[in-house]
């Protein structure tokens, strides 16, 4: 069946000013990659001004902006959603579980990624929702299929909550070690070699399938790269951007803000690539990368960097403010035995995110099966 037969796109529009300010908000930031609900706000507490999407906990959330980021969620309360998030309802013959497991597969994640329209923002249409096919066994058998799916989507969890613990480690590392020092501070573009923002504007038509590799601000994780959507530009364009070049052990800087400033060091593999849309802060003799890295993440720092971000259709880091932190200016032998812990930590996540990369994997495929009736 195709789901427009099944299930119902809603798109009921309300007013958030008719609405009590308490009311449940979500937007596309406050939904991970895989759909995990990460906090949430309200009417009143976002200023939300614009229409928006009313949905149920009887509705899947499907992101409809950048769908290859697999942005689907079943909330457990209701409220009101941005209007790049598309509320779907099963019909009484669909479970919403089996729904959301369907939704999430790679295979359905790319085909919702062909069909998205626009270049820099792309995007699904409801009607483009409406038109995938389905596999619609009988509804005890979906529940079947969604409980299997839902327990082992319950494991591959477990090895996430691994990384989150290895977060707040180095963030109480972090803390403790600029706690402890009293060293003058400079602002960070006396201590570093350069402060910059990388190439702004249209890329996607120099994107190829062999060439120079190409960050963007969804390649920045938490302390690394994200390789999972890089791209590749053509040489010439690379050299045209002379700005933006990047060398090993740059500290990048996501100039597109959404819940948190996130900063990421650029691995030797991927010295002499480019970027778009990231701030590029390199290293002097005088202050280490992983001593920026780890200042970047002192919740005191991000909430400097967020509470003065500019920018109206889509907020981003002001680069100026950014310039201007005032970094203690640590002895070099401090800073290397902070770089000493700061590296084992970073080892230890890139295990586990090898780790959760293989579970994702084996997720897939065990979603594959299920779809195909091998459950």
């Amino acid at each position: 069946m195709t789901l427009g037969e099944v299930a119902q796109v809603d798109r009921k529009t309300v007013d958030p000013a008719t609405l009590p300010a308490e009311t449940y908000y979500l937007g596309l930031e406050h939904i991970e990659r895989g759909g995990r609900i990460v906090g949430r706000d309200s009417v009143g507490g976002a200023e939300v001004t614009s229409s928006k999407f009313l949905f149920t906990s009887r509705h899947v959330l499907f992101g409809k902006l950048r769908p290859n980021l697999a942005k689907v969620s079943r909330p457990d309360f209701d409220g009101v959603c941005s209007t790049d998030i598309l509320p779907v309802r099963p019909g009484p013959d669909l479970d919403r579980s089996y729904l959301a497991h369907f939704l999430t597969q790679p295979t359905m994640i790319a085909l919702a990624s062909r069909r998205a329209t626009g270049a820099n923002l792309p995007r699904l249409s409801p009607s483009s929702l409406a038109e995938f096919v389905i596999p619609l066994p009988s509804i005890a058998e979906q529940r079947r299929v969604a409980a299997i799916l839902d327990h082992a989507d319950a494991l591959r969890a477990k090895r996430c909550q691994v990384l989150d613990q290895l977060d707040s480690l180095e963030e109480g590392i972090a803390q403790s070690f600029f706690a402890s020092r009293d060293d003058p501070r400079r602002e960070l573009s006396e201590l570093a070699d350069k402060v910059v923002v990388g190439h702004v504007g249209p890329t996607s038509e120099f994107f190829r399938d062999r060439g120079v590799p190409f960050l963007r601000t969804g390649n920045i994780g938490k302390g690394q790269v994200q390789r999972s959507d890089l791209a590749r530009v053509a040489p010439e364009f690379h050299e045209r951007l002379r700005k933006s070049q990047l060398r090993a052990g740059d500290v990048l800087v996501s100039r597109v803000v959404t819940d948190e400033i996130r900063a990421a060091l650029l691995p030797d593999d991927l010295d002499g690539a480019n970027c778009a849309n990231i701030i590029i802060v390199r290293p002097s003799e005088r202050v280490y990368e992983t001593t920026i890295l780890a200042f970047l993440g002192l919740p005191s720092t991000q909430r400097r960097l967020l509470g003065r971000r500019v920018g109206s259709a889509q907020s981003v880091v002001n680069t100026t403010v950014l310039k201007r932190l005032l970094i203690p200016e640590v002895p070099v032998e401090a800073q290397r035995l902070l770089a000493r812990k700061m590296n084992q930590l970073m080892v230890q996540r890139r295990q586990r995110h090898h780790q959760v990369r293989q579970s994702n994997e084996l997720f897939g495929s065990l979603q594959s099966r299920a779809f195909r009736g091998e459950l």
